[in-house]
């Protein structure tokens, strides 16, 4: 129903207007942005849920335990990134060390 009067709508400012059909497409354009990004968050709301009730196989757990380090990681500031980055510099050039010995 809500396509049908949006596409009324859309007809009646094309007609109307120079750039009507322009602004239609753009307005058609942000609804389907939006709500692919409202069915993201959706998903991954329903993923939490799964995830938490134990409904996951271990394929689907490990890889939204990756994720969501990921996420995770991706917030971090960057003082905490330089720490962090220190700290695999030092294993690596401990790692290092120990190969050539």
């Amino acid at each position: 129903m809500f396509v049908f009067i949006l596409m009324i709508a859309g007809a009646i400012v094309s007609l109307m207007f120079p750039y009507g059909t322009v602004i239609v497409i753009g307005v058609i354009l942000g609804l389907v942005v939006d709500n692919y990004r409202n069915t993201l968050y959706i998903r991954e709301d329903v993923r939490a849920i799964k995830n938490h009730l134990g409904l996951m196989n271990n394929k689907e757990s490990t890889e939204y335990e990756f994720n969501k380090e990921i996420k995770q990681v991706d917030q971090l500031s960057s003082d905490e990134m330089s720490v962090i980055n220190k700290r695999i510099e030092a294993e690596l050039e401990k790692e290092n060390r120990n190969k050539k010995k």
